[in-house]
């Protein structure tokens, strides 16, 4: 009775299953899986919302709220097989140091222009946003991949 119940102790103790990946391709990953995706397209208008009222510590209390409610429910990710999927090819694609430096340089412009109401930066922004989707699409299919 003793070693059976050492045996279940032991396997609630274990990890399930080992990751290769690190802590930024996990969140990366995290963030790929659909609940997480539908969870922050739901807060995101009420985020831009509050944002362009001015009201930023609304805007980042809802951010803040919304990001944990969608990790939790994406807590069970399995990274391996997320990793496989069309969507987390995309979420590791956007590691790339290139991408990351627009894609941040764009969030930073766009958040400014919606406290400031200044057209120009939503536009720098949106647009260095999307700049920084622009490399590496040959990881996701090869189809993609850019001729040289």
């Amino acid at each position: 009775m003793a070693a059976l119940a050492t045996k279940e102790i032991s396997s609630v103790l274990e990890t399930p299953y080992v990751t290769r990946y690190n802590f930024l391709q996990r969140f990366a990953l995290r963030r790929a899986h659909p609940r997480r995706l539908f969870f922050d397209m739901a807060a995101l208008p009420w985020e831009v919302f509050y944002l362009w009222q001015g009201k930023w510590g609304v805007a980042l209390t809802l951010f803040v709220m919304s990001s944990v409610v969608s990790m939790i429910a994406a807590s069970d990710a399995e990274y391996e097989k997320i990793a496989e999927t069309t969507l987390g090819k995309i979420a590791l694609l956007h590691l790339k140091p290139s991408n990351v430096f627009f894609q941040l340089s764009g969030v930073v412009f766009l958040i400014s222009g919606l406290l400031s109401h200044t057209a120009q930066s939503l536009l720098i922004g949106a647009s260095a946003v999307f700049i920084g989707h622009m490399s590496g699409w040959g990881k996701v299919h090869p189809a993609l991949e850019t001729r040289t």
